[in-house]
């Protein structure tokens, strides 16, 4: 693999590290007005099925998703950041 398209790999690498990151930390930030809707006592329904409609379960399941994608982004930056020295090693 010639140092060009190495270096590609790197920086495009990088930069889907800085985007997970982003997206990661963006799941995990949580504005004051956002916080005070959440902590708002409430009387959950009877049926379980509903509960996910509730404002702590939807915050707390887009977190997550976020979370998911920024970590995936990670670990695809990462990866690609590793193609480049594999083949320098190895080849």
């Amino acid at each position: 693999m010639n140092e060009f398209i190495a270096d590609w790999f790197t920086l495009i690498g990088q930069v889907m590290t800085l985007i997970g990151a982003g997206v990661a930390a963006k799941g995990v930030i949580l504005k004051r007005d956002d916080a005070g809707h959440l902590a708002v006592s409430r009387f959950a329904s009877g049926d379980p099925s509903r509960w996910a409609e509730l404002p702590l379960a939807k915050s707390l399941l887009r977190s997550s998703a976020l979370a998911k994608w920024g970590l995936i982004f990670v670990a695809a930056g990462t990866a690609m950041q590793a193609v480049p020295v594999v083949f320098r090693l190895f080849c």
